[in-house]
């Protein structure tokens, strides 16, 4: 579901989780939001919040690329499922959801991962590594008619 308000408190028990595996870009958008920088709030724009009851257990967002001077190039942000509801679909349906979001507004989604179980996960929902996209290791097309 489309979040309508940034879901700071809910969010601590994935931040935990996401700072003991390694991963800082819960972080980064918790910070990011609270400083004004990152608010999914532009024309295209939308951060995404999957409850199973009253716990968030996952995240995910779309931005227009902050990397790309393109403004059809949109950009898959902080996706996180937290371990216990992984291998649920959860994490698919979320993506997919983002896609869907993303086809009016982008020509292109891209991301950004240095996971090679994320990378798989990307691949197998149908992003690819090639052609290369400066600062995206994986892209989707989404309208080749754009």
């Amino acid at each position: 579901m489309s979040l309508d308000k940034f879901p700071l408190d809910d969010l601590r028990p994935m931040l935990a989780e996401s700072r003991e595996q390694g991963f800082e870009f819960v972080d980064r958008l918790v910070a990011e939001y609270v400083a004004g920088i990152n608010q999914f709030q532009r024309p295209g724009e939308v951060l995404f919040g999957v409850y199973c009851g009253q716990q968030l257990t996952a995240i995910g967002g779309l931005n227009r690329d902050p990397y790309s001077p393109e403004s059809d190039i949109g950009r898959l942000r902080h996706v996180y499922v937290l371990s216990a509801w992984r291998h649920q679909g959860i994490g698919k349906q979320l993506v997919e959801r983002i896609i869907e979001e993303a086809r009016p507004h982008y020509r292109i989604l891209t991301l950004r991962t240095f996971s090679q179980q994320a990378a798989g996960f990307y691949q197998a929902i149908g992003f690819r590594t090639g052609p290369e996209i400066d600062s995206a290791t994986h892209h989707v097309v989404l309208d080749s008619q754009r």
